[in-house]
């Protein structure tokens, strides 16, 4: 029997959401029956609670008992990670999440497995976060004699920021949501995963999938 669940889209080129929309419906075939599609656009730097489609969809799980939202990826709740987590962690508290690409949780038929891993991936990516505000910023040893700053551009990412990187990419996170993320051009991602070859072109990440159906590759 289908559960009534909500779908939510942030889009950020003109044509993406029929395209999203339809992969959506896709993806809720046999699953759920999505009751209403709420939508933002090229909203990506504003924070989630702040945008009106996401609010909107807020009040309508809550008015209506609604314990499912399907979203159309990780990436696309925030540009900014920080922002993206804390949202994913405000949905988790009060309802089950489902993603419609990479997502990599699993436990899509038992709703409080499937928020528990999702408590799982949040605490870990804290732990990152938490991390990041401990370690102090790498000093090139090339340092001007007249007031000691650094030569030279700093890291775009510290060793924290760069695990959290390494970790959502083993996890099916595609590049350029990597770059969207973290705010970060593809050659710094690039030169990130030059150590780690497997990691550098396409993930076929094992995604656990009901019975009898495909697992689709998971591409750029």
């Amino acid at each position: 029997m289908k559960r009534d669940a909500v779908a939510y889209l942030n889009t950020r080129k003109k044509g993406d959401f029929a395209a999203q929309k339809n992969e959506v419906e896709n993806y809720c075939k046999y699953r759920f029956q999505i009751a209403e599609i709420f939508h933002d656009h090229r909203v990506s730097a504003t924070s989630p609670e702040k945008r009106k489609g996401f609010a909107e969809m807020l009040d309508y799980c809550a008015a209506n008992n609604c314990p499912d939202v399907v979203i159309y990826d990780l990436a696309g709740l925030a540009r900014d990670l920080d922002a993206g987590l804390a949202a994913l962690k405000s949905l988790n508290d009060q309802y089950t999440v489902y993603c419609v690409n990479n997502d990599f949780f699993g436990f899509r038929d038992d709703p409080e497995q499937r928020r528990e891993a999702i408590g799982n991936f949040i605490a870990y990516m804290d732990q990152y976060r938490e991390s990041t505000r401990k370690i102090a910023p790498l000093v090139s040893k090339k340092v001007k004699k007249e007031d000691g700053r650094p030569i030279g551009r700093p890291k775009a990412l510290n060793e924290g920021q760069i695990e959290a990187l390494l970790t959502i990419r083993q996890a099916g996170t595609s590049i350029s949501q990597i770059c969207r993320m973290f705010d970060v051009s593809r050659s710094t991602v690039s030169k990130i995963l030059a150590d780690y070859p497997k990691l550098k072109g396409e993930w076929k990440g094992a995604r656990q999938e009901p019975a009898g159906e495909m697992t689709e590759e998971q591409t750029e």
